[in-house]
């Protein structure tokens, strides 16, 4: 017997919910870097301007969501979220890092307890919209998972809507996109040495639909499965910890404060020595912000020391492997101690390839894949005019530009290995090619 489904069970917003009511529905970074800024007086209080991004040039959001529908999501979100109850603090306190040290101070969880999202500006230039968010670092920096998760979500359900795609249309494309997962769950276990965790949240299809996929992980894949970044799913399914560390972003505020080239390099390596202070056990390298190649090449013998492995984002693993094994030979250190997180746009596919080639060098080998797992929508449905394509993209919100003391706000900047993912003054990212340089750095497609 067929059972039809409806697109109301897996979009909220299509029955007038809000798509993302929950603050812990997002990812691990947000909670842990938001314990590392509140304990860091010269970080808290900064004032951060947020904007969304869209890198994929079919994309045109205002086509599908109309800006009504965008405000009320928006505003409902903002509504339902009055900070955590205290069975979700709860959850938190009992998170621990290292046997009896907990993951989060006292004074973060009370932040967390009556916390309200600043607010927001919508704008709308070529067919697509901006989504701007204004506050202190450690207030506005929680919309960005929200916001990216709602965007996508709303894209996909408004499609649905304003297309008229009848259940049967709708039931067709999530059975093909259900069966790529489980297509995937057999290239998984072609590498069966090969653990991963799920991280789509930002470009996750629905909340709905991102839990169902970290269910039918844990059923199929129990031995490769390792959880996911997601911090409600994490405690719905388990109550165990996600999985996460730090973003760019952690790199990209404070360095904006500084002009001269030593200044900003300095405060790169500052803050990632604070974090390894901070959180020991979570002190893995995310060096491509401006660049892999010079990051490690400098890199001071705290950082070498005391770090506990590396998440490649920007560059392809294959070429980002070699180059970190070849450097800790180079400075003492066992690559068999490491963790290795390759991240950035991954597949099944790809994930049993790097493995093929590594787990019997790396033993610490696992890999985060994201938006392949919990969005793989791309021509599940043909383009229907006058829409737009009915597929994931590639959209961001990173912080675009800091409010420095003397009152004047200055761009942020993230060169990335990728030089496509560049972003965002154009003066100011040149001034950081001068700084770092382009060694090592790749122009490549951005599809996520």
């Amino acid at each position: 017997m067929w059972i039809l489904l409806k697109p109301e069970d897996f979009f909220p917003s299509l029955s007038g919910a809000p798509e993302v009511d929950n603050l812990l529905d997002t990812d691990f970074y947000k909670l842990s870097m938001l314990d590392f800024i509140l304990a860091h007086p010269e970080y808290a209080g900064l004032n951060v301007r947020w904007s969304m991004k869209i890198r994929t040039p079919e994309i045109q959001t205002a086509s599908v969501i109309s800006r009504e529908i965008l405000e009320s999501q928006f505003e409902m979100t903002q509504n339902a979220i009055t900070g955590l109850s205290e069975s979700e603090l709860s959850y938190l306190r009992g998170m621990e890092r290292a046997p009896g040290v907990r993951m989060f101070r006292e004074e973060t969880l009370h932040f967390l307890k009556d916390f309200k999202l600043p607010d927001f500006e919508i704008w709308e230039k070529d067919w697509n919209y901006t989504l701007d968010f204004t506050g202190p670092w450690e207030s506005s920096m929680m919309w960005e998972i929200i916001a990216l998760k709602t965007i996508n979500a709303l894209y996909i359900s408004q499609y649905i809507k304003r297309a008229k795609l009848s259940d049967v249309d709708f039931t067709w494309i999530m059975n093909q996109i259900t069966w790529r997962l489980f297509d995937d769950i057999e290239l998984f276990k072609q590498a069966p040495q090969a653990t991963f965790s799920e991280f789509g949240t930002r470009r996750a299809m629905s909340s709905v639909y991102q839990r169902d996929v970290n269910r039918i992980l844990a059923d199929r894949l129990p031995g490769q499965y390792a959880g996911t970044s997601n911090v409600l799913i994490a405690k719905e399914m388990w109550g165990a910890n996600p999985r996460g560390t730090n973003a760019h972003e952690l790199r990209m505020i404070p360095t904006a404060l500084h002009d001269s080239p030593q200044a900003i390099i300095t405060e790169m390596y500052e803050v990632d020595k604070k974090w390894q202070q901070h959180f020991p056990e979570l002190a893995l390298l995310l060096p491509d912000a401006y660049g892999t190649s010079f990051y490690l090449q400098n890199a001071p013998d705290e950082i070498i020391k005391m770090h506990t492995g590396m998440r490649f984002d920007s560059k392809d693993p294959m070429q980002a492997i070699p180059e970190y094994i070849d450097w800790l030979l180079a400075h003492g250190q066992d690559p068999m101690t490491k963790i290795w997180i390759p991240s950035d746009g991954l597949s099944a596919k790809k994930v049993v390839e790097i493995s093929n080639a590594f787990h019997d060098k790396l033993w610490k080998l696992s890999f985060w894949v994201g938006t392949n797992l919990t969005n793989n929508s791309k021509g599940t449905f043909p383009w229907t005019e006058p829409f737009w394509p009915f597929w994931s993209f590639s959209v961001v919100v990173k912080p675009m530009s800091v409010q420095r003391p003397d009152g004047s706000w200055q761009s942020t900047v993230k060169l990335s290995d990728n030089p496509n993912k560049a972003m965002w003054s154009p003066e100011r990212v040149e001034h950081f090619k001068k700084i770092f340089g382009t060694a090592g750095m790749q122009a490549l497609s951005v599809s996520v």
